[in-house]
């Protein structure tokens, strides 16, 4: 039975419960971004002991199970001499910080990609929730245009299409991934993966952009056929 859990978001209204569904081919989609997103949030302790034990690809596979097509998810492991200190610090200056006035090298905020007003971007994502009911989370308070966040919006809405009541209900869903997918994922994903490869920086994060950044552009042709 699935479930889908909310991290860098919530629920904006006391009408929505918890629900289990079998699992389908549309779930496994769910828990593949579900998996992502977590592959994208600041690493603690859990997460750099499943990035050195290479599970992060069994994972995914592991959720991808019934998906309606393939998907290598490759192999990918953090060196055990990489301390979870300095897994946590190579995030921060990767994605979030960098080294020096420039900035970081592969920024993890979609909106500062495409050459756009990032503020316009940031509030079309966040209409983007408004409309199915969420907001950012105060106890997670990452913009609403960070990869996690994202990838969290699209494993909520291919759950909401797998639970939905009626077909019209479910296509309402499957629509709002198609748009949120073209307008605000494979739109930018890719360049940050290319920004990554050409960062002096751990291979596994290089493995974790390709990955996403091949996914959703799959995905997205899956949801539009």
């Amino acid at each position: 039975m699935f479930v889908y859990s909310l991290d860098g978001l919530e629920i904006n209204t006391d009408l929505a419960a918890d629900v289990e569904i079998e699992d389908n081919e549309i779930t496994a989609r769910s828990g593949v971004y579900q998996t992502l997103s977590r592959l994208f949030k600041v690493p603690d302790e859990e997460l750099w002991q499943i990035a050195v034990d290479g599970k992060w690809p069994e994972k995914l596979r592991e959720a991808a199970e019934l998906l309606a097509y393939d998907f290598d998810f490759g192999v990918a492991a953090l060196s055990s001499s990489v301390s979870a200190e300095d897994y946590q610090a190579e995030y921060i200056r990767l994605f979030e910080t960098g080294s020096g006035d420039g900035g970081p090298p592969a920024p993890i905020l979609g909106g500062v990609y495409g050459g756009g007003d990032r503020r316009k971007q940031m509030e079309e994502v966040a209409r983007f929730f408004e409309y199915f009911g969420l907001k950012t989370s105060p106890d997670d308070p990452r913009p609403p245009d960070h990869l996690a966040t994202e990838l969290e919006f699209m494993q909520y809405l291919a759950f909401k299409e797998a639970a939905a009541a009626s077909p019209r209900l479910g296509g309402s869903f499957h629509r709002a991934q198609e748009d949120f997918l073209e307008r605000q994922l494979v739109s930018w994903l890719a360049e940050f993966a290319n920004r990554i490869e050409a960062a002096d920086t751990l291979p596994i994060f290089v493995w974790a952009s390709r990955t996403a950044s091949d996914f959703v552009k799959a995905d997205l042709q899956i949801v539009k056929s």
